[in-house]
């Protein structure tokens, strides 16, 4: 029996636990703060950053060929590099410009026999040319000065059809990738060009990417096996070849930056360093299909949202070691008449915070509905929840920059200075407009294709940059049983874990964040210089206060110490230096083996 003291007692700690959890809880939902965005953006602006028309900068690249989608790769990668690029007619004379260049990029396959005296003209003066497509068979046997300066000794098969390539370690971030067709190979991972010519190289010759014709060669030396990349050294100079269509895509960028960074001892070069998870049109707040979902999942579609879109993909960002940021929506089809629940929002919107996610607003939905309209009807929704919340990005799907700023402009929302839009082969990721940065994903989908594993690698080469954004739509509204939840979860995590697991080194961020980076990476001046020991290497920029990045390759040797920042090693001989100064010097040695070395 309870006597009377020990009930009190007993009734007491009931009464203050209770009271604890309330006021806890009480106290979680005001400080969560979720109506305010935490990811305020630093007054840094970008200009119109188009390519200007001035060659007279040094280190320019000069392009050959007829190749637009080539040149729009090499142009874009001149404008993030600030780069001079001049294009040259066929049959150009060797020293008619007066540019300062050190590169001379070929579109091979549009090669002409005219266009053989330049060519050889550059490689006596000791520039660097690269094959960004290679020439014909027949144009290599009727014209052998060229196959001989590309380092083809012979032409083994005018057209090979390869089971699968290596990239070797070194060449690409991300280390070493093999990407093979097999019979427990899903069909859609195998989307690179398997058919190439074949050709046996010269001794001369480093190979950074090759095709294996069976599983028998998948380990066999380079030299027998199908180059798709390589280096041939000259006497005069190195000419890099790419046997394969990497150069018309997003893969060209890292492409360009490796040639760049491998030319030389020691090499830096400036990164955004942002990786980003962005969902499109997530979360909604109206119970709409309904029916369907509780068919499929026994709840309504906001029960379905909550307790089991949610979880999984903050699971996925957890364990990716992301950040989440939402483009949400009120609705996604705007057709019916069903209305959103600010108590929803509210909820939804706490749990945004409270994984240190960002909401952004959306212009492109399930139906077709003009972007405007859409936007009207989604902010009458936000206002009374989030009428303090400002609103950095906006998901624009195919809109057009233009577009999308006129539809902000006429719902006034004068904040948004980050536009998201769908993937695209063939967009440049960044674009910018007066103060408005626009930038595309780097992959599209929940689905993993080794073609997006070489374009993510040769991206973060570039630039340290991902985005990885994904269309929940088909969640709601599921067309097939891939839209299923239970696999679709499986898609999206596993793609997200095999894409980013050799990036973990670069932060993560929410896309306002992103935004902040790429307006520093795109106003960064700067200038590196070496000194006549290799031991120091000095970088000097024009921006002080704001987080600059840079990749530095080192060639074997270590980083010792550096006077501003800190530094952290990628790979081997492969550093991420963080800086806020405007000088960094940076101490360069031998790498040791001593045991404290090993255990530092």
């Amino acid at each position: 029996m309870i006597s009377k003291k020990n009930f009190f007692t007993i009734s007491v700690m009931m009464i203050t636990v209770f009271f604890l959890f309330m006021v806890t809880g009480g106290a979680k939902i005001v400080l969560s703060n979720y109506g305010t965005n935490e990811y305020y953006p630093s007054g840094l602006t970008v200009k119109d950053t188009s390519l200007t028309s001035d060659v007279s900068a040094q280190n320019g690249m000069l392009y050959l060929g007829d190749s637009k989608e080539v040149y729009d790769r090499l142009e874009e990668w001149c404008v993030y590099n600030k780069r001079s690029l001049f294009e040259i007619p066929h049959g150009f004379a060797y020293g008619e410009s007066g540019v300062d260049f050190s590169m001379l990029v070929i579109d091979g396959a549009t090669l002409l026999e005219e266009d053989i005296p330049y060519i050889l003209s550059c490689e006596k003066e000791g520039i660097t040319i690269l094959f960004a497509t290679v020439p014909s068979c027949d144009f290599l046997k009727a014209h052998t000065e060229i196959a001989e300066l590309m380092g083809i000794r012979t032409i083994q098969n005018e057209a090979t059809t390869l089971v699968g390539m290596r990239l070797y370690e070194g060449f690409l971030l991300g280390g070493e990738a093999v990407y093979e067709a097999g019979e427990d190979t899903p069909s859609y991972y195998e989307d690179l060009n398997l058919r190439v010519p074949w050709f046996i190289l010269e001794s001369a010759s480093k190979v950074y990417m090759s095709g294996y014709l069976n599983k028998a060669y998948k380990d066999a030396d380079a030299s027998y096996t199908p180059p798709i990349i390589w280096r041939y050294n000259t006497k005069n100079t190195y000419v890099y070849v790419v046997n394969n269509d990497f150069m018309e895509e997003l893969s060209a960028l890292g492409i360009y930056t490796a040639v760049e960074s491998s030319r030389d001892e020691i090499s830096v070069y400036p990164i955004i360093n942002s990786q980003n998870m962005v969902l499109y049109n997530f979360p909604t707040i109206t119970n709409e299909n309904s029916t369907e979902m509780m068919e499929l999942y026994s709840r309504d579609t906001i029960n379905f949202i909550e307790t089991l879109v949610w979880p999984s993909m903050t699971a996925a960002s957890s364990a990716n070691k992301l950040i989440p940021s939402f483009m949400i929506s009120s609705k996604l089809d705007y057709s019916n008449n069903l209305s959103p629940s600010e108590e929803v929002l509210s909820y939804l919107m706490e749990l945004v915070r409270e994984n240190h996610g960002e909401a952004g607003l959306s212009l492109k939905g399930y139906s077709d509905v003009d972007g405007s309209k859409k936007l009207e009807t989604d902010l009458d929704a936000f206002r009374s929840e989030l009428s303090e919340y400002n609103f950095y990005s906006c998901y624009i799907g195919d809109l057009s920059v233009e577009d999308a700023l006129e539809d902000l402009a006429e719902n006034k929302e004068e904040d948004v200075n980050l536009l998201i839009s769908d993937y695209s082969a063939k967009e440049n990721l960044i674009r910018a407009k007066d103060d408005v940065i626009a930038i595309s994903p780097t992959t599209d989908s929940q689905y993993y294709s080794y073609k997006k594993d070489f374009t993510l690698k040769s991206v973060e080469t570039a630039l340290g940059y991902s985005l990885f954004g994904q269309e929940m739509d088909n969640l709601i509204y599921p067309k097939t049983e891939e839209n299923h939840l239970q696999n679709f979860a499986e898609d999206y995590s596993g793609t997200l874990h095999t894409l980013y697991e050799d990036y973990e080194a670069f932060d993560a961020t929410s896309v306002t964040e992103a935004g902040n980076r790429i307006r520093t990476y795109l106003n960064l001046q700067y200038e590196s210089e070496l000194s006549v020991e290799k031991d120091k290497l000095t970088i000097k920029t024009n921006i002080i206060g704001e987080e600059q990045y840079f990749i530095v390759k080192t060639a074997g040797k270590q980083i010792q110490s550096m006077s501003e920042g800190q530094f952290y090693e990628l790979e081997d001989g492969v550093y991420l230096i963080t800086t806020t100064a405007a000088e960094t010097v940076i101490d360069i040695g031998e790498k040791t083996n001593s045991w404290w070395s090993y255990f530092r």
